[in-house]
């Protein structure tokens, strides 16, 4: 079977009418279901030995402990002759995939890319997406076949919901030998060669090039020499035996098209696209895995600024608006430090040494766009990660010199002056405090005064191109 019925029954007798097809990959289609909020998964394999595969391994998936991950949960099979099975899936999504490729009959691919969220929204949704990876690895489980196909985000430029359809493919690590599934541009090399099962390596390189995809518009893997080239040369790039496309000596596979990579990849993105693509793509231990690639992605997304000319954003490093070279606007910065009253009186803000000096250890930086509200979530305030970090404990306002602060956690935060002379408290009605340029700002402790905990300190900093 290669195209969908109109409708299709489930094992209990449950009436589904297919709308729209969402995705479709070599196995199968992705279909809405009228109604909203489910989708149903069509795979184009009749045998016998695929059903009972399949059906052991969505019973396998509905007894595990999965609720707490951005995962489409499976509900159940469909009856023959078709085969699939119905899944959750929120209404307005689609594939990752539609963020990743210029249309061609697209004029301007900067505003393209705007219109699309820019560029703090992909980071954001890579983020949670390697969110919900990282934590299907904390469960000993592998998702074995990421790519943009089989994540949905919303269709809203606004929002940033993330869905990994296609629960078949969740199972645990195999070794070399049992047949793995991978789409053609994501398999690791170890996959490729036939070298290695699936497991949290081989989904953190197929999650490392379409992080880099998704940002850069380029695969990593196939530069000119690819394009260009017989069949056989995208065979030896993807699997490892050609040096990706930003190689930092061997020219031979350079990419003329994609985004400038420092427009889009901060310099720890950078680094874990060189450790991915560089050693890690022929010996998978010296890959970063998806943890570190949600911290670093959530960082750089927290980097970000909004352009008021083009609406576009990018990172608070840049004096010029990459899209629209508008001069970066004044803005303030809210660096999360750690706070340890046992150090006694004076040596309480956490410092190290950096180079010959010392430093206050930074544990994240947030940028604040003037005229633009940003959440405090308990990633920053608290360190927590996965859907739990998401979670708002503060929202913020720059206004001009004047910062907003107001408690949507119901919890009431202390705020003391530099000095510590003076204090204030930040509670469900808003507070405003004044920043200064090079004048230090009142802190906002996020923690028990007793307690070691994360305290802000905010930074006015002047726009202009200078």
């Amino acid at each position: 079977m290669t195209s969908a019925p109109r409708q299709v029954t489930d094992i209990n007798g449950v009436r589904y009418s297919l709308l729209r097809q969402l995705g479709r990959g070599g196995q199968g289609a992705v279909y809405e279901v009228d109604g909203g909020r489910l989708a149903a998964k069509i795979i184009f394999d009749s045998s016998a030995t695929r059903r009972e595969r399949l059906r052991n391994q969505l019973t396998q998936v509905k007894r595990l402990s999965l609720a707490d991950l951005e995962i489409a949960r499976p509900i159940e099979m469909l009856r023959e002759p078709v085969l699939g099975y119905v899944m959750e899936l929120l209404t307005g999504m689609q594939p990752l995939k539609a963020l990743g490729a210029v249309p061609k009959d697209e004029s301007s691919p900067a505003a393209w890319y705007i219109a699309g969220g820019g560029l703090r929204r992909r980071l954001q949704l890579l983020a949670r997406s390697a969110d919900a990876l990282a934590g299907l690895h904390g469960k000993g489980l592998v998702y074995s076949d990421p790519s943009p196909h089989n994540i949905f985000v919303s269709e809203s430029p606004a929002a940033t919901e993330v869905r990994f359809i296609d629960a078949d493919n969740i199972h645990y690590a195999s070794v070399a030998g049992v047949p793995a599934v991978y789409t053609p541009g994501y398999g690791a090399p170890e996959l490729v060669r036939c070298r290695s099962g699936v497991n949290s390596l081989t989904d953190a390189h197929a999650f490392s090039v379409l992080a880099f995809q998704t940002l850069s518009l380029a695969h990593p893997l196939i530069g000119d020499a690819v394009n260009d080239g017989p069949p056989e040369r995208e065979e030896e790039a993807l699997d490892g035996r050609l040096p990706w496309i930003d190689h930092p000596t061997d020219e031979t596979n350079r990419a003329s098209y994609g985004i400038p990579r420092p427009n889009v990849l901060s310099r720890k993105l950078l680094d874990l696209a060189a450790r991915a693509f560089g050693a890690g793509l022929r010996d998978a231990a010296k890959r970063p895995g998806v943890s570190e690639w949600a911290e670093c992605l959530h960082g750089a997304a927290d980097a970000t600024l909004s352009c008021a000319s083009c609406k576009g954003t990018y990172y608070f490093t840049e004096k010029l608006c990459p899209w629209c070279d508008e001069p970066r606007p004044a803005f303030a910065t809210a660096a999360f430090n750690l706070w340890d009253p046992s150090v006694g009186a004076g040596g309480e803000l956490l410092q190290k040494p950096v180079g010959d000096r010392r430093r206050a250890v930074v544990a994240a930086v947030l940028g604040l766009t003037d005229g633009e509200t940003v959440s405090v979530t308990q990633r920053l305030a608290h360190g927590r990660d996965g859907a739990a970090g998401a979670r708002p404990v503060i929202e913020l306002q720059l206004s001009g010199t004047r910062l907003s602060l107001r408690s949507v956690d119901g919890g009431r935060y202390r705020l003391s002056s530099p000095s510590g002379g003076r204090g204030a408290e930040v509670t469900d009605r808003v507070k405003e405090i004044r920043l200064e340029p090079g004048v230090a700002s009142w802190r906002l402790h996020l923690g028990s005064p007793d307690t070691l905990h994360r305290v802000v300190n905010f930074e006015l900093r002047p726009g202009g191109a200078r």
